[in-house]
């Protein structure tokens, strides 16, 4: 029952929409301090539709590295999140596997 609620808690996580993990807040925590260009003038346009100055449709040149786009409204890659829980998850296997392991050897000595 308990590698059920485990495996349970794991699917879970992993079914919550991405979005939800979406690293600013508010909309989108970006404001304007003047220096952006409107699409179309000046250096372009930010193209990715998740970056926090894309419902300005603007290009802004604090940000351009990146194509003018402020990505820290984009969500973590699920690919990411893959890892990380399957990292987690396969880290506490292991701890408590070590554990029976550490168990049974006192039990034979005993």
């Amino acid at each position: 029952m308990k590698r059920f609620s485990q495996v349970l808690l794991m699917l879970a996580v992993m079914l919550i929409p991405i979005g939800g993990f979406a690293q600013c807040v508010g909309n989108g925590g970006y404001v304007e301090d003047g220096d952006e260009y409107p699409c179309g003038q000046g250096s372009g346009c930010c193209t990715n539709p998740e970056a926090c100055n894309a419902t300005c449709y603007n290009w802004d040149p604090d940000y351009a590295a990146t194509g003018g786009c402020d990505l820290s409204c984009v969500p973590i890659d699920s690919e990411v999140w893959f890892l990380l829980i399957g990292g987690a998850v396969f880290g506490g296997f292991t701890l408590s596997r070590r554990r029976q392991l550490e168990l049974v050897a006192e039990e034979a000595r005993n």
